[in-house]
C-alpha cells in the first residue's frame, strides 16, 4: 500500500530489527533464558529481541537512557516492561515454528523463496556476507536463529489462516469489536492525503540541486497557500503531486506508528481531521490533509486484531496437544543488561 516517498520500504520492519541490535554487547553468553519445546532461546537472542522492543518504545514512553530505570509504565519500570515484551515475543516466534511443524504445516517452494529473500535483504543490509557473519559472531547469535526469525512469520500466517478456516471471523464480529474499541483504533491509526513536491530525482533518489530545491519549496508553499484558501485539495493533488503512489491510493493512506516517514507522521499528529499542514522529509515537501478515520479504512486491521486474539487464545491448546513445554529463567531475564 505504501511507497518509498511516504512509507516504509518492503520488509523494513524485519530489517530494522536486525539493524537495531548492531550495537548489542558481545558479552552475552549462549546459555538459554527460555526453552520452547526443542527450541532454546539464548541470552544473545533475548538481547536481540530486547533491543528491538526498546527501539519500538523509544520516543513514545521513553525519551532518555535514564528513563528506562526511572519511568514507570502501568506500575512497572520501563525496562522491566521491555524485558517482558521481549521474552514474550521471543517465545511466540519460537512457538509458531514449533507448533507449525508439529501441526504438519509444510513450507511451499514459494514460502521458502520468501524467507530466503528476507534473509538476503538482511545480509545486504550489513553490506554483504562477511559483515553479516561478523555481526552474528559479535552478538552471540547464529545463522540458524536468523532463519527461524524469517520463517516464523510464514508459520504465523499459516497458523492464522488455519484458525480462520476452522472458525471464520464474521463481519458482525469485526464491527462489534471495532465499536467496542473505537477510541483505541482512532488513537493507533491515522488517515491522510498529501501533495508531494520532490527534492530528489524520482529515478535515482539523488538530491536535486540547491536551485531546484528552492524552486520546489516555493512551488510547495504556493500550493499550500491555495489549499488553505479553500481550493479543492483533490484537484491540487491530481495536478501537482509527484507521489507515484497516488494512482494506487487516491483516497489517501491509512497507517500506524512506524509505517511512515517520521516527519510525515509527526505532521499528521499535529492536526485534526480535515485540517492542513506542511512538512519536509528526505524526499521533499508535503502538503498534508488529515482525513476522518472510518471503519472501512481499517476493516482488515480490525480483522487482523481479532485473528491475533484468537491465535493467542488457541496457543495454550496447541501447547498441550503437541506437548510443547515452555520454561523461562526469570533470573537471567531480569538480570539482562543493555
Amino acid at each position: 500500500m505504501y511507497n518509498k516517498y511516504v512509507g516504509v520500504r518492503t520488509m523494513k520492519r524485519i530489517i530494522t530489527i536486525f539493524l537495531a541490535i548492531y550495537m548489542l554487547s558481545s558479552c552475552a553468553s549462549n546459555q538459554p533464558v527460555a526453552t520452547v519445546g526443542n527450541t532454546k532461546i539464548t541470552e544473545g537472542e533475548f538481547n536481540f529481541y530486547l533491543s528491538s522492543i526498546k527501539q519500538q518504545m523509544q520516543d513514545t514512553e521513553i525519551q532518555t537512557d535514564e528513563d528506562w530505570e526511572t519511568k514507570e509504565i502501568e506500575g512497572k519500570k520501563a525496562i522491566d516492561v521491555a524485558k517482558q515484551k521481549a521474552i514474550d515475543q521471543a517465545i511466540k516466534n519460537a512457538e509458531y515454528c514449533e507448533i507449525g511443524k508439529k501441526a504438519g504445516i509444510k513450507l511451499t517452494e514459494e514460502d521458502r523463496k520468501k524467507t530466503e529473500l528476507t534473509k538476503q535483504r538482511v545480509v545486504s543490509s550489513y553490506g554483504g556476507e562477511k559483515a553479516y557473519k561478523a555481526f552474528l559472531k559479535s552478538n552471540n547469535i547464529t545463522d540458524k536463529f536468523i532463519d527461524m526469525m524469517c520463517s516464523s512469520t510464514i508459520y504465523h500466517a499459516k497458523l492464522a489462516d488455519m484458525l480462520a478456516e476452522e472458525n471464520p471471523i464474521t463481519y458482525e464480529q469485526c464491527r462489534e469489536y471495532y465499536e467496542n474499541n473505537k477510541s483505541d483504533f482512532e488513537t493507533e491509526y491515522r488517515k491522510a492525503k498529501h501533495i508531494l513536491i520532490l527534492t530528489v530525482d524520482a529515478n535515482t533518489e539523488q538530491p536535486k540541486s540547491d536551485e531546484e530545491k528552492t524552486e520546489a519549496k516555493k512551488k510547495a508553499e504556493n500550493i499550500y497557500d491555495s489549499a488553505k484558501k479553500g481550493e479543492d485539495f483533490d484537484s491540487l493533488m491530481k495536478t501537482y503531486s509527484e507521489d507515484p503512489g497516488l494512482k494506487k491510493n487516491p483516497g489517501g493512506y491509512v497507517f500506524t506508528s512506524g509505517q511512515m516517514l517520521p516527519e510525515f507522521e509527526k505532521a499528521v499528529d499535529r492536526i485534526k481531521p480535515d485540517e492542513l499542514t506542511f512538512a519536509e522529509t528526505e524526499y521533499g515537501y508535503h502538503i498534508i490533509k488529515r482525513l476522518p478515520l472510518e471503519y472501512p479504512d481499517i476493516e482488515s486491521n480490525v480483522k487482523s486484531k481479532l485473528v491475533e486474539i484468537c491465535l493467542a487464545e488457541k496457543l495454550p491448546e496447541w501447547e498441550m496437544k503437541y506437548n510443547i513445554k515452555i520454561t523461562k529463567n526469570d533470573i537471567k531475564i531480569s538480570g539482562a543488561k543493555q
